[in-house]
């Protein structure tokens, strides 16, 4: 026997309101996973943005357990930052950016600042004869 749709009077309806202040939050329809590589890319990119960080670095090691981790970063530094300043400017930056963009709690960001390089010299105008 084939079943037959209830009356349009006593179809259940559900009225959808714009978003605003009255919106719901959607259902969890799954899981997000961020990988490790991911991780050390936010890292890694988040550290060579602070001023005084050779462009050139940094090496980013990770250790996760579940939503837990440790970050190690290597850095360079450009001649003449100063090698505290900018190793807490990493360090405060990586960790809220990590927070921010993967949800993920940090136990620790060390860094490691292995190198003091010049800073880059522009290249030279071409002279106009």
């Amino acid at each position: 026997m084939a079943e037959t749709a209830p009356p349009e009077d006593q179809v259940d309806t559900q009225v959808i309101e714009p978003l605003g202040e009255r919106a719901i939050a959607p259902t969890p329809r799954g899981t997000l996973t961020i990988t490790d590589h991911a991780l050390e890319r936010i890292a890694g990119q988040v550290a060579r943005g602070v001023p005084g960080v050779a462009p050139s670095t940094p090496k980013v090691e990770w250790q996760r357990l579940g939503h837990r981790a440790r970050v190690s970063l290597e850095i360079a530094l450009v001649w003449p930052s100063s090698a505290a300043d900018v190793a807490r400017e990493v360090q405060t930056s990586v960790g809220r950016e990590l927070v921010r963009q993967a949800a993920q709690d940090l136990d620790a960001v060390t860094v490691t600042v292995r190198d003091v390089v010049r800073p880059a010299r522009a290249a030279a105008a071409p002279r106009v004869r």
